[in-house]
């Protein structure tokens, strides 16, 4: 074979051999670039799974007492109504016994994140808080069991009665 005849032949195989060497390299870097965005991916998954168990992790210690504070409101509320009943009673020291005892309670299931939702009669009734035991109108006439909140949720609606 002559020279210039071997020498254009090593050529074109060199130019494809380059061809597919650009070929595999622009292959690759797609590959790469695939990879990398499914990782980039992943991570902002892993990321979002992660965060939302910490906030579910969080909302179980934040309402892990509610069932023993829900047992514990009727004894609260059985404090009120004995203190109610024994108004005459006013400045003996079993009153003010029975009003330090309410009291401590009280202290102790604020101090756990309860807090009492209040409401006065006249005001408006809204479901969200209230539940109507009695009435009709969206006004309150009568409370008639106080209502709270637990760490911010409604745990026992305030029920009322309702007038216009």
């Amino acid at each position: 074979m002559p020279a210039g005849r071997q020498v254009k032949t090593q050529m074109s195989k060199f130019k494809t051999t380059s061809k597919n060497s650009k070929l595999k390299k622009n292959t690759c870097e797609e590959k790469i670039a695939e990879l990398t965005n499914a990782l980039q991916r992943e991570r902002a998954d892993f990321d979002n799974f992660r965060k939302r168990i910490e906030n579910e992790k969080a909302d179980i210690f934040k309402f892990a007492n509610e069932n023993l504070i829900l047992e514990l409101l009727p004894v609260l509320d059985n404090f009120s109504r004995s203190l109610e009943h024994t108004k005459h009673l006013d400045g003996t020291p079993h009153q003010e016994g029975l009003k330090l005892i309410k009291k401590q309670l009280e202290d102790v299931l604020k101090n756990n994140g309860l807090e009492k939702i209040e409401v006065k009669v006249g005001d408006s009734f809204d479901p969200a808080l209230h539940e109507a035991v009695d009435g009709e109108g969206n006004r309150i006439a009568k409370v008639v069991l106080e209502g709270y909140k637990l760490n911010g949720k409604v745990t026992r609606a305030v029920k009322v009665k309702t007038g216009k």
